[in-house]
């Protein structure tokens, strides 16, 4: 299954799940190493949009495509049954325990999501501590170029 994650930069090489670590998310509690991929590169960019302060969007992202083996994979397709806020922003502790308790099990590499931002579409999870992370294979890196409408332009 092919996955794509955006960050800056200096931190697209970094798949340590230190991010989400330091200051949790959406299905990780602080503490707790996560790496967030989403099913589409279109997503990861809603999502970017969704997250930063439009101000601070600008060219210094890139992205990456890596592979996974659909076996390594779960799915939480009723994420209500979770809590039926789980889209709550901020966060709520209901879908920030169910992603923890997920990572401690170390069942399965990757859990696929419903996008909160979209819940018709996916954001696959990944427990950068599980046993098979090596199987998360880099396809490519590049820098995201992002339509100009789409950036702050300093004049």
């Amino acid at each position: 299954m092919k996955i794509f994650r955006v960050a800056q930069h200096n931190f697209i090489q970094d798949l340590s799940g230190e991010g989400a670590r330091l200051f949790g998310g959406r299905w990780n509690k602080k503490g707790d190493a996560m790496i967030y991929f989403s099913e589409h590169l279109s997503l990861c960019v809603l999502e970017l949009l969704a997250h930063m302060d439009y101000q601070f969007i600008n060219n210094a992202y890139s992205f990456i495509e890596a592979e996974i083996p659909e076996k390594l994979l779960s799915e939480l397709t009723q994420p209500m049954k979770v809590s039926a806020d789980w889209r709550s922003n901020p966060p709520i502790s209901q879908t920030q325990d169910y992603g923890s308790q997920w990572l401690q099990k170390q069942e399965q590499l990757a859990l696929k999501v419903p996008s909160a931002v979209l819940p018709e579409a996916w954001n696959i999870l990944i427990n950068p501590k599980h046993q098979f992370v090596d199987q998360l294979k880099i396809v490519r890196t590049e820098p995201l170029r992002l339509d100009a409408r789409l950036l702050k332009v300093e004049k």
